[in-house]
Protein backbone atom coordinates (compact mmCIF):
# COMPACT_ATOMS: atom_id res chain seq x y z
CA UNK A 1 0.00 0.00 0.00
CA UNK A 2 2.91 2.19 0.93
CA UNK A 3 6.37 3.59 -0.04
CA UNK A 4 9.41 3.03 1.49
CA UNK A 5 9.29 5.41 4.20
CA UNK A 6 5.43 4.07 4.79
CA UNK A 7 5.14 2.67 8.44
CA UNK A 8 4.86 -1.24 7.84
CA UNK A 9 7.35 -0.99 5.23
CA UNK A 10 9.61 0.56 7.50
CA UNK A 11 8.75 -1.80 10.09
CA UNK A 12 9.85 -4.59 8.17
CA UNK A 13 12.92 -3.06 6.59
CA UNK A 14 14.14 -2.09 10.25
CA UNK A 15 13.35 -5.40 11.85
CA UNK A 16 15.38 -7.94 9.13
CA UNK A 17 18.17 -9.58 9.64
CA UNK A 18 20.73 -7.22 8.24
CA UNK A 19 24.71 -7.51 7.50
CA UNK A 20 26.52 -5.24 9.82
CA UNK A 21 29.96 -4.12 10.60
CA UNK A 22 30.15 -4.28 14.34
CA UNK A 23 28.76 -6.24 17.18
CA UNK A 24 27.79 -4.35 20.02
CA UNK A 25 26.95 -7.37 22.27
CA UNK A 26 26.01 -5.43 25.41
CA UNK A 27 23.37 -3.52 23.02
CA UNK A 28 21.87 -6.53 21.30
CA UNK A 29 21.83 -8.45 24.67
CA UNK A 30 19.84 -5.48 26.79
CA UNK A 31 17.41 -5.52 23.78
CA UNK A 32 16.59 -9.40 23.39
CA UNK A 33 13.46 -9.15 25.89
CA UNK A 34 12.44 -6.54 23.92
CA UNK A 35 12.93 -8.34 20.08
CA UNK A 36 11.14 -11.20 21.75
CA UNK A 37 8.18 -9.83 23.12
CA UNK A 38 8.07 -7.33 19.81
CA UNK A 39 8.06 -11.31 17.76
CA UNK A 40 5.35 -12.23 20.25
CA UNK A 41 2.77 -9.01 19.60
CA UNK A 42 3.06 -9.68 16.59
CA UNK A 43 2.42 -13.27 16.34
CA UNK A 44 -0.31 -13.16 18.66
CA UNK A 45 -1.56 -9.86 18.26
CA UNK A 46 -1.05 -8.40 15.06
CA UNK A 47 0.53 -5.57 16.53
CA UNK A 48 4.03 -3.93 15.12
CA UNK A 49 5.50 -1.39 17.15
CA UNK A 50 8.50 0.78 16.29
CA UNK A 51 10.84 3.36 17.45
CA UNK A 52 13.62 4.99 16.14
CA UNK A 53 15.87 8.10 16.47
CA UNK A 54 17.35 10.01 14.13
CA UNK A 55 20.36 12.91 13.83
CA UNK A 56 20.86 15.11 11.05
CA UNK A 57 23.76 17.96 10.66
CA UNK A 58 24.86 19.29 7.41
CA UNK A 59 27.25 22.28 7.12
CA UNK A 60 28.53 24.45 4.14
CA UNK A 61 31.19 27.27 3.64
CA UNK A 62 29.71 29.36 0.46
CA UNK A 63 26.32 31.46 2.09
CA UNK A 64 24.60 33.95 0.99
CA UNK A 65 22.44 34.16 4.92
CA UNK A 66 24.10 34.37 8.14
CA UNK A 67 24.40 30.46 8.89
CA UNK A 68 26.38 27.98 7.61
CA UNK A 69 25.02 24.56 9.49
CA UNK A 70 21.84 22.96 10.88
CA UNK A 71 21.65 20.10 12.83
CA UNK A 72 18.16 18.10 14.45
CA UNK A 73 16.81 15.38 15.74
CA UNK A 74 13.67 13.28 15.43
CA UNK A 75 11.84 10.62 17.53
CA UNK A 76 9.37 8.35 16.41
CA UNK A 77 7.28 5.83 18.02
CA UNK A 78 4.57 4.23 15.48
CA UNK A 79 3.31 0.68 14.95
CA UNK A 80 0.33 -1.01 12.95
CA UNK A 81 -2.26 -3.38 14.50
CA UNK A 82 -3.85 -5.59 12.68
CA UNK A 83 -7.34 -6.03 14.16
CA UNK A 84 -9.69 -8.24 11.58
CA UNK A 85 -8.90 -10.41 9.00
CA UNK A 86 -4.84 -11.57 10.23
CA UNK A 87 -3.25 -13.95 7.88
CA UNK A 88 -5.76 -13.67 5.20
CA UNK A 89 -5.70 -11.51 2.14
CA UNK A 90 -8.52 -8.83 3.50
CA UNK A 91 -7.29 -7.34 6.38
CA UNK A 92 -8.00 -4.51 8.31
CA UNK A 93 -5.43 -2.36 9.89
CA UNK A 94 -4.46 0.22 12.19
CA UNK A 95 -1.92 2.42 12.22
CA UNK A 96 -0.30 5.62 14.36
CA UNK A 97 2.49 7.50 14.46
CA UNK A 98 3.72 9.73 17.46
CA UNK A 99 6.29 12.43 16.44
CA UNK A 100 8.86 14.93 18.07
CA UNK A 101 11.63 16.81 16.14
CA UNK A 102 13.80 19.70 17.38
CA UNK A 103 16.81 21.71 16.15
CA UNK A 104 19.66 22.19 18.21
CA UNK A 105 21.20 25.00 15.57
CA UNK A 106 19.89 28.60 14.88
CA UNK A 107 18.04 27.25 11.78
CA UNK A 108 16.84 23.35 11.14
CA UNK A 109 18.20 21.45 8.42
CA UNK A 110 14.91 22.36 6.07
CA UNK A 111 15.68 25.59 5.86
CA UNK A 112 19.90 25.29 5.12
CA UNK A 113 19.17 26.21 1.69
CA UNK A 114 17.83 29.35 1.81
CA UNK A 115 21.63 30.10 3.30
CA UNK A 116 23.30 28.75 0.43
CA UNK A 117 20.46 30.69 -2.03
CA UNK A 118 19.74 26.75 -3.63
CA UNK A 119 15.81 26.35 -5.30
CA UNK A 120 14.53 23.77 -3.13
CA UNK A 121 15.35 22.39 0.33
CA UNK A 122 18.69 20.44 0.97
CA UNK A 123 17.00 17.71 3.70
CA UNK A 124 12.70 17.52 3.64
CA UNK A 125 10.89 16.72 6.78
CA UNK A 126 13.77 17.62 9.37
CA UNK A 127 12.20 20.89 10.82
CA UNK A 128 10.54 21.75 14.63
CA UNK A 129 7.32 19.47 15.17
CA UNK A 130 6.23 19.70 18.68
CA UNK A 131 5.16 15.97 20.27
CA UNK A 132 2.08 15.21 18.05
CA UNK A 133 0.42 12.06 16.56
CA UNK A 134 1.87 12.56 12.97
CA UNK A 135 -0.53 9.90 12.06
CA UNK A 136 -3.41 7.96 13.01
CA UNK A 137 -5.57 6.28 10.37
CA UNK A 138 -7.22 2.76 9.29
CA UNK A 139 -6.38 0.38 6.02
CA UNK A 140 -8.88 -1.93 4.73
CA UNK A 141 -8.03 -4.49 2.05
CA UNK A 142 -9.89 -7.08 -0.35
CA UNK A 143 -8.25 -10.18 -1.81
CA UNK A 144 -4.79 -8.12 -1.28
CA UNK A 145 -5.98 -6.47 -4.73
CA UNK A 146 -7.97 -3.26 -3.60
CA UNK A 147 -7.26 -1.22 -0.38
CA UNK A 148 -8.12 1.79 1.18
CA UNK A 149 -7.02 3.84 4.17
CA UNK A 150 -8.43 6.92 5.80
CA UNK A 151 -7.54 9.36 8.68
CA UNK A 152 -4.17 11.46 9.26
CA UNK A 153 -2.21 10.36 6.42
CA UNK A 154 1.46 11.13 5.49
CA UNK A 155 0.75 11.63 1.55
CA UNK A 156 4.71 11.27 1.05
CA UNK A 157 4.59 7.29 1.94
CA UNK A 158 1.96 6.56 -0.55
CA UNK A 159 2.44 8.45 -3.73
CA UNK A 160 5.22 7.99 -6.70
CA UNK A 161 6.75 5.17 -5.76
CA UNK A 162 10.31 5.20 -5.99
CA UNK A 163 12.51 3.12 -3.64
CA UNK A 164 15.08 5.35 -2.60
CA UNK A 165 12.26 7.55 -0.99
CA UNK A 166 12.92 7.99 2.21
CA UNK A 167 14.35 10.66 3.76
CA UNK A 168 15.94 8.39 6.82
CA UNK A 169 17.78 5.63 5.52
CA UNK A 170 18.21 6.90 1.40
CA UNK A 171 18.70 10.49 -0.28
CA UNK A 172 17.72 13.73 2.00
CA UNK A 173 17.40 15.95 -0.64
CA UNK A 174 14.19 17.55 -1.97
CA UNK A 175 14.13 15.79 -5.18
CA UNK A 176 15.24 12.08 -4.14
CA UNK A 177 13.16 12.40 -1.24
CA UNK A 178 10.05 14.15 -1.93
CA UNK A 179 10.12 14.96 -5.50
CA UNK A 180 9.47 18.39 -4.96
CA UNK A 181 7.41 19.28 -8.21
CA UNK A 182 4.67 17.36 -6.50
CA UNK A 183 3.57 20.08 -3.43
CA UNK A 184 2.74 16.92 -1.23
CA UNK A 185 1.04 18.51 1.65
CA UNK A 186 2.07 17.50 5.24
CA UNK A 187 0.54 15.06 7.28
CA UNK A 188 -3.25 16.02 7.68
CA UNK A 189 -6.85 14.49 6.91
CA UNK A 190 -7.46 12.30 3.56
CA UNK A 191 -8.16 9.44 2.24
CA UNK A 192 -6.33 6.77 -0.37
CA UNK A 193 -6.94 3.85 -2.22
CA UNK A 194 -5.37 1.23 -4.37
CA UNK A 195 -6.32 -1.04 -7.19
CA UNK A 196 -4.84 -3.54 -8.71
CA UNK A 197 -6.10 -5.09 -11.88
CA UNK A 198 -3.41 -7.59 -12.41
CA UNK A 199 -0.27 -8.57 -10.42
CA UNK A 200 1.97 -6.00 -12.68
CA UNK A 201 -0.71 -3.03 -12.90
CA UNK A 202 -1.91 -0.71 -9.93
CA UNK A 203 -3.82 2.06 -9.89
CA UNK A 204 -3.52 4.63 -6.58
CA UNK A 205 -5.95 7.80 -5.73
CA UNK A 206 -6.08 9.86 -3.18
CA UNK A 207 -7.74 13.43 -2.13
CA UNK A 208 -5.75 15.15 0.86
CA UNK A 209 -6.24 18.31 3.09
CA UNK A 210 -4.23 21.01 0.88
CA UNK A 211 -3.52 22.79 3.64
CA UNK A 212 -2.48 19.88 6.17
CA UNK A 213 -0.31 20.91 9.29
CA UNK A 214 2.00 18.25 11.25
CA UNK A 215 0.17 19.27 14.52
CA UNK A 216 -3.74 19.43 13.65
CA UNK A 217 -6.32 17.55 13.03
CA UNK A 218 -8.48 19.73 10.99
CA UNK A 219 -11.84 17.66 10.45
CA UNK A 220 -13.30 20.32 8.54
CA UNK A 221 -11.05 20.15 5.61
CA UNK A 222 -13.34 18.84 3.02
CA UNK A 223 -16.29 21.65 3.90
CA UNK A 224 -13.24 24.49 3.17
CA UNK A 225 -12.85 22.94 -0.01
CA UNK A 226 -9.01 23.52 -0.43
CA UNK A 227 -7.93 19.60 -1.64
CA UNK A 228 -4.97 17.61 -3.02
CA UNK A 229 -5.84 15.33 -5.46
CA UNK A 230 -3.62 12.86 -7.05
CA UNK A 231 -4.00 10.00 -9.26
CA UNK A 232 -1.17 7.43 -10.12
CA UNK A 233 -1.24 4.30 -12.65
CA UNK A 234 1.84 2.04 -12.59
CA UNK A 235 3.01 -1.02 -13.65
CA UNK A 236 5.83 -3.98 -12.82
CA UNK A 237 7.77 -4.39 -16.04
CA UNK A 238 8.48 -8.06 -14.29
CA UNK A 239 11.99 -8.03 -15.65
CA UNK A 240 13.08 -10.01 -12.23
CA UNK A 241 11.21 -12.09 -10.15
CA UNK A 242 9.73 -10.18 -7.04
CA UNK A 243 10.20 -11.27 -3.49
CA UNK A 244 7.23 -11.60 -1.67
CA UNK A 245 6.52 -9.38 0.89
CA UNK A 246 9.36 -7.07 -0.75
CA UNK A 247 9.08 -3.73 -2.76
CA UNK A 248 8.89 -4.77 -6.95
CA UNK A 249 12.09 -5.08 -8.32
CA UNK A 250 11.22 -2.58 -11.10
CA UNK A 251 7.95 0.56 -11.82
CA UNK A 252 6.92 2.26 -13.93
CA UNK A 253 4.58 4.96 -13.54
CA UNK A 254 2.42 8.27 -14.45
CA UNK A 255 1.28 10.85 -11.65
CA UNK A 256 -0.94 13.06 -12.24
CA UNK A 257 -2.04 15.56 -9.43
CA UNK A 258 -3.65 18.80 -8.95
CA UNK A 259 -4.04 21.26 -5.71
CA UNK A 260 -6.83 23.77 -5.46
CA UNK A 261 -6.05 27.22 -4.27
CA UNK A 262 -4.95 27.83 -1.49
CA UNK A 263 -6.58 31.18 -0.06
CA UNK A 264 -4.94 32.49 3.38
CA UNK A 265 -1.34 31.27 2.20
CA UNK A 266 -1.94 32.99 -1.05
CA UNK A 267 -1.06 30.13 -3.34
CA UNK A 268 -2.17 29.62 -6.45
CA UNK A 269 -4.18 26.78 -8.28
CA UNK A 270 -1.69 24.56 -9.74
CA UNK A 271 -1.07 20.74 -11.26
CA UNK A 272 1.25 18.67 -13.08
CA UNK A 273 2.79 15.20 -13.41
CA UNK A 274 5.85 12.65 -12.91
CA UNK A 275 7.08 9.80 -15.31
CA UNK A 276 9.16 7.91 -13.41
CA UNK A 277 11.06 4.47 -13.74
CA UNK A 278 13.55 2.35 -11.98
CA UNK A 279 14.71 -1.51 -12.14
CA UNK A 280 16.89 -3.65 -9.98
CA UNK A 281 19.73 -4.96 -11.72
CA UNK A 282 21.67 -7.20 -8.89
CA UNK A 283 23.53 -4.98 -7.11
CA UNK A 284 22.60 -2.00 -9.27
CA UNK A 285 19.01 0.02 -8.83
CA UNK A 286 19.24 2.73 -11.57
CA UNK A 287 16.34 5.43 -12.29
CA UNK A 288 15.17 7.99 -14.06
CA UNK A 289 12.50 10.59 -13.26
CA UNK A 290 11.08 13.89 -15.64
CA UNK A 291 8.10 15.98 -13.51
CA UNK A 292 5.98 18.92 -14.66
CA UNK A 293 4.16 21.28 -12.92
CA UNK A 294 2.04 24.26 -13.69
CA UNK A 295 0.57 27.17 -11.69
CA UNK A 296 -2.15 29.89 -12.71
CA UNK A 297 -0.78 33.48 -12.56
CA UNK A 298 -1.52 35.99 -9.95
CA UNK A 299 -0.08 34.31 -6.54
CA UNK A 300 2.20 32.47 -5.27
CA UNK A 301 3.14 29.21 -6.80
CA UNK A 302 2.67 25.72 -5.18
CA UNK A 303 6.08 24.68 -6.22
CA UNK A 304 9.33 26.37 -7.00
CA UNK A 305 10.01 24.23 -9.87
CA UNK A 306 8.59 24.06 -13.62
CA UNK A 307 10.53 21.35 -15.22
CA UNK A 308 13.22 18.38 -13.43
CA UNK A 309 15.18 15.80 -15.16
CA UNK A 310 16.33 13.25 -12.13
CA UNK A 311 18.59 10.37 -12.43
CA UNK A 312 21.10 8.46 -11.24
CA UNK A 313 22.01 4.50 -9.32
CA UNK A 314 22.16 2.78 -6.16
CA UNK A 315 25.01 0.83 -5.35
CA UNK A 316 24.26 -2.04 -2.93
CA UNK A 317 26.62 -4.48 -1.22
CA UNK A 318 30.25 -3.03 -1.67
CA UNK A 319 33.19 -4.05 0.34
CA UNK A 320 30.93 -7.18 0.83
CA UNK A 321 28.64 -5.72 3.47
CA UNK A 322 25.23 -6.53 2.01
CA UNK A 323 23.12 -3.82 3.49
CA UNK A 324 26.00 -0.64 2.44
CA UNK A 325 24.63 1.36 0.22
CA UNK A 326 26.13 4.16 -1.89
CA UNK A 327 23.39 6.40 -3.93
CA UNK A 328 24.18 8.94 -6.24
CA UNK A 329 21.97 11.26 -8.29
CA UNK A 330 21.77 14.24 -10.83
CA UNK A 331 18.84 16.71 -11.13
CA UNK A 332 18.39 19.68 -13.56
CA UNK A 333 15.44 21.76 -12.57
CA UNK A 334 13.70 24.83 -14.53
CA UNK A 335 12.25 27.53 -11.74
CA UNK A 336 8.91 28.99 -12.16
CA UNK A 337 10.31 32.05 -12.19
CA UNK A 338 11.46 33.14 -15.32
CA UNK A 339 13.83 35.44 -13.65
CA UNK A 340 16.16 32.62 -12.67
CA UNK A 341 18.64 30.71 -14.42
CA UNK A 342 18.39 26.72 -14.41
CA UNK A 343 19.96 24.75 -11.50
CA UNK A 344 21.51 21.75 -11.33
CA UNK A 345 22.61 19.40 -8.51
CA UNK A 346 24.52 16.54 -7.58
CA UNK A 347 23.57 14.10 -4.80
CA UNK A 348 25.15 11.32 -2.98
CA UNK A 349 25.42 9.16 0.00
CA UNK A 350 26.90 6.10 1.60
CA UNK A 351 24.73 4.66 4.00
CA UNK A 352 27.12 1.95 6.68
CA UNK A 353 25.47 -0.44 8.70
CA UNK A 354 27.47 0.08 11.54
CA UNK A 355 24.72 -2.48 13.83
CA UNK A 356 21.99 -4.18 13.75
CA UNK A 357 20.07 -1.07 14.78
CA UNK A 358 22.94 1.91 13.72
CA UNK A 359 23.29 3.25 10.41
CA UNK A 360 25.49 5.95 9.47
CA UNK A 361 25.19 7.56 6.43
CA UNK A 362 27.54 10.44 5.24
CA UNK A 363 26.27 13.02 2.81
CA UNK A 364 27.33 15.22 0.21
CA UNK A 365 25.15 18.13 -2.57
CA UNK A 366 26.66 19.67 -4.93
CA UNK A 367 24.49 23.07 -6.07
CA UNK A 368 25.27 23.74 -9.29
CA UNK A 369 24.58 27.64 -10.32
CA UNK A 370 22.49 27.85 -7.27
CA UNK A 371 19.59 30.36 -8.34
CA UNK A 372 19.63 32.67 -6.20
CA UNK A 373 23.61 32.86 -5.00
CA UNK A 374 25.00 34.67 -8.63
CA UNK A 375 28.15 35.04 -6.51
CA UNK A 376 29.29 31.18 -6.93
CA UNK A 377 29.03 28.39 -9.17
CA UNK A 378 28.82 25.56 -7.29
CA UNK A 379 28.08 24.95 -3.72
CA UNK A 380 28.86 21.88 -1.53
CA UNK A 381 26.64 21.04 1.47
CA UNK A 382 27.94 18.12 3.33
CA UNK A 383 26.38 15.99 6.22
CA UNK A 384 25.67 12.71 8.40
CA UNK A 385 23.36 11.51 9.28
CA UNK A 386 22.64 9.05 12.39
CA UNK A 387 19.56 6.57 12.57
CA UNK A 388 18.98 4.44 15.74
CA UNK A 389 16.20 1.74 15.66
CA UNK A 390 14.54 -1.02 17.58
Amino acid sequence: MGTAVSIRNQYEEDTRPKHYWFELPFIDDALQPWQETRSKLADKYGFRPGFSATHVYQKTQDTIGPEDSASVYEFVIDGTWTFWGRNTDSAATAGFELLYRDFSTDIPPVALFTQVGSLYPTTVAFSEVDPTVGQLWVQKKWDNRIGIQAGKLFPLAYYDYFPLKNFRTDFMDAIHAANFIIPLPDRGMGSYGLVRPTEQTYLRVGVHDANADNEDFDFDVFDDGELFKIIELGWDPGLLQRIPGRPPMGDVHLTLWQQDERNNDGIAESWGFVLSAYQKFGHFLPFLRYGYADSEPGLSDATPIEHMVNAGVAIDGLFNRADDRLGIGATWSRPMDNGLDDQGALDVYYRFQLSPRVAITPTAQLVIDPVRNSEEDQVLIWGIRSRFAL
